[in-house]
């Protein structure tokens, strides 16, 4: 376990025996100080503990002070701390199991050295029951904490500036753009009468805090009940938008100790599907199936398997599943018939890639256990920041959409996200929103998320580089001051805690449809979105029709090498992997991208498929004509048949890939397929030496 240790000089001789004593018996230790018997001020103290735990670096904390409660009154002060003042060992186990204290506070001048160690293990041993009474008292705790307001501390950020921000935030004030955003005026995005109109269903975003704060007692009833019922975990099936929020909460809030396990399906891979069904207990599983459109071809594939399965091990199958959808869509109706445990019906007018604050995230994010009162409340306190009547300069959400819309005006169009560990797959939602709405019409952001950082002279002059981070985080602040110093545009935003998550979604989706603005793009359609689902479709048709897919010659190692030798500054390349998401073959993904990146100087994503068309498929296609996309697919191992079909899933998977490349090749994009033989990892690694051997 990671243990924070801290205290005034009465703590410095407790704490480096408790130190020894803890490491010894494998908790990882942090002494933060004091180090020596000079006097000390015990807040300095209890802060160092008390944000270590906020910004997600520690499980646990450990105070001593003369008393130990000017500690314990201290560290209680910071947000997300339940600090417990113990000299027994009742109450050190108590405070844990009954209370969900995370951190011990004692008194050198009570207890002795030796009772300190018993009384430390004795908390750190200890587990929050989850018992029903406790966990009814621990929400009144935390709702008196969120009435506290904002997190103590503000958010220092870092703002590149430069000409083309300028102008760009000089036109946001000349268009008066906050306040025609907040009035829901169209004519920001489009002049045609009928666009305008669409455009206007799809800005429902805008109330969603607001809206939402009065349905999180219902969200939070409706996963009590599910709790109560003996389920465990949650699967969620959905696309794109219908599951990223989800599962930038799932991994970014560990299941709270009211909360369920949740996982999130979004593929059609055979191996993914095996991986999850091989870990599924029917009984005590929850499915969301989760789609805007109540259309979505891997949503209602994925459903209709897990259906099957859990009809053949249940006696109540209908009460496993749950539906978020739109009215009146088709999944409307099939929850009907299918009499689904619940149908939660969103907004309509709010569109998918901008509904991580509606229904679609706060579904998921009740059932994890996550405080959604605290976290909408992140968000309203966000929106009032982004009101019409802040300068444009000051509003955080129009600044940054005046540095990302400015920064591609100047050819930087290649936004390079750096995310602290505990929130990175905030890094996916990000991809998504910004690339889906603005990739079209030959322009568009381009989001780098997930490559490694390097050296400044491993990019080119077409990044701007915004850095994320969970509380202070030295590492990545680190790494972006040579950056920086060499030109490159550096953003940095800090959130307080992962509570701010809720904040930051608001933030991006009002800066992204600004941005939208600047560029002169309407950010809230996919126009080429649906050339690859009917290139699908084709696929699916021959191969009832011939009993096989359409013929596609291959491209081969060299074929990759040639183009990117004749690749021009400014290109970047898409790697597009049809292939299971095992760690091994995301391990040999990154290794590969690096590879391009430091030889070529060109930026680099990765993507799985058929995750990607949901994501940045719209930008393969609409957006500058600078991708290099090479495809990687796999039809190895037995497929999986979809009740009601006559293919299966290796055919659906293998059919949206070569659908995607027929897009691709028509809009004049290129386009390379590489086929997997054998283990992926090992392929992509055989890959990796053609290029290393061949790239400069």
């Amino acid at each position: 376990m990671r243990l924070a240790l801290g205290g005034d000089h009465h703590g410095v001789a407790y704490k480096a025996e408790l130190g020894r004593v803890l490491s010894a018996e494998g908790h990882q230790v942090s002494d933060l100080g004091a180090f020596t018997t000079a006097p000390s001020d015990y807040p300095d103290a209890a802060r160092a503990v008390g944000l270590a735990l906020r910004d997600g670096r520690a499980d646990l904390g450990i105070l001593i002070c003369g008393s130990g409660a000017g500690v314990a009154i201290a560290a209680n002060k910071i947000r997300g701390v339940r600090a417990a003042l113990c000299h027994d060992l009742f109450t050190a186990r108590q405070s844990r199991e009954d209370d969900d204290a995370n951190v011990i506070c004692i008194g050198s001048r009570v207890v002795s050295a030796e009772q300190t160690i018993e009384l430390v293990r004795t908390f750190v041993a200890a587990r929050f029951s989850g018992a029903e009474r406790h966990v009814r008292r621990l929400q009144k705790v935390l709702a008196l904490e969120a009435e506290r307001g904002e997190p103590a501390e503000p958010a220092p950020e870092v703002w590149p500036g430069g000409p083309a921000v300028q102008t760009a935030l000089a036109r946001l004030e000349r268009e008066d753009a906050a306040a025609r955003l907040w009035k829901k005026d169209a004519g920001l995005w489009a002049r045609a009468e009928t666009t305008r109109a669409a455009i206007v269903n799809r800005l429902g975003w805008l109330d969603a805090p607001a809206a939402m704060r009065g349905r999180v007692a219902e969200l939070e009833a409706f996963a009590a009940a599910a709790r109560g019922d003996g389920l465990a975990q949650v699967i969620l099936l959905g696309m794109g938008g219908s599951s990223l929020a989800a599962e930038v909460l799932a991994a970014t809030f560990p299941p709270g100790p009211a909360g369920l396990a949740l996982s999130v399906l979004d593929t059609t891979d055979p191996g993914a599907i095996r991986a999850a069904r091989e870990r599924l207990k029917p009984d005590q599983t929850l499915f969301l199936v989760s789609s805007k459109s109540g259309t979505t071809t891997e949503t209602l594939a994925l459903y209709r398997f897990f259906r099957m399965e859990v009809e053949r091990e249940t006696k109540h199958p209908s009460a496993h599943f749950v539906a978020i959808t739109d009215p009146g869509t088709p999944l409307e109706r099939l929850a009907r018939e299918g009499r689904f445990r619940h149908t939660f019906l969103n907004a309509a007018d709010i569109g998918g890639r901008y509904s991580a604050l509606s229904l679609f995230g706060l579904v998921p994010g009740a059932l994890l256990g996550v405080d959604l009162g605290r976290l909408v409340d992140r968000a309203a306190a966000m929106a009032a920041t982004c009101a019409p009547a802040a300068p444009i300069a000051s509003n955080p959400a129009l600044r940054l959409a005046a540095v990302l819309a400015g920064s591609a005006a100047s050819g930087r169009d290649k936004v390079t996200l750096v995310l602290s560990p505990a929130i990175r797959t905030l890094g996916a939602w990000l991809e998504q929103l910004l690339t889906e709405s603005t990739g079209k019409q030959g322009r568009g952001l381009v989001v780098i998320h997930e490559e490694p950082v390097g050296p400044p002279e491993a990019y080119g002059e077409d990044r701007v580089f915004v850095a994320l981070t969970l509380g202070a985080d030295p590492q990545v602040e680190r790494a972006l001051v040579p950056l920086a110093a060499a030109g490159h545009p550096v953003v940095q935003l800090r959130l307080a805690d992962r509570l701010d998550v809720g904040g930051e979604f608001f933030r991006w989706e009002l800066a992204t449809a600004a941005a939208g603005a600047l560029l002169e793009v309407n950010p809230f359609d996919e126009p080429n979105v649906a050339q690859a689902k009917e290139a699908t479709q084709a696929a699916l048709a021959t191969f009832k029709e011939r009993a096989r897919l359409p013929d596609w010659p291959a491209d081969s190692p060299e074929d990759l090498v040639r183009t990117l030798r004749q690749a021009r500054p400014g290109d970047y390349v898409a790697f597009l992997a049809y292939l299971t998401p095992e760690a091994t073959t995301t391990a040999a993904l990154e290794r590969l991208r690096t590879l391009v990146r430091d030889r070529t100087r060109l930026a680099t994503t990765v993507g799985y498929g058929p995750r990607y068309l949901h994501s940045t498929g719209q930008l393969h296609k609409g957006g500058p004509e600078t991708p290099i996309l090479v495809l990687l697919t796999s039809d190895d191992g037995p497929d999986i048949p979809i009740p009601g079909e006559r293919h299966g899933f290796v055919t659906l998977e293998m059919a949206q890939a070569l659908g995607d490349l027929a897009t691709l090749r028509a809009a004049q994009r290129r386009a390379l397929w590489l086929p997997v033989r054998g283990r992926a990892d090992e392929m992509i690694d055989r890959l990796h030496a053609t290029l290393a051997y061949n790239l400069p």
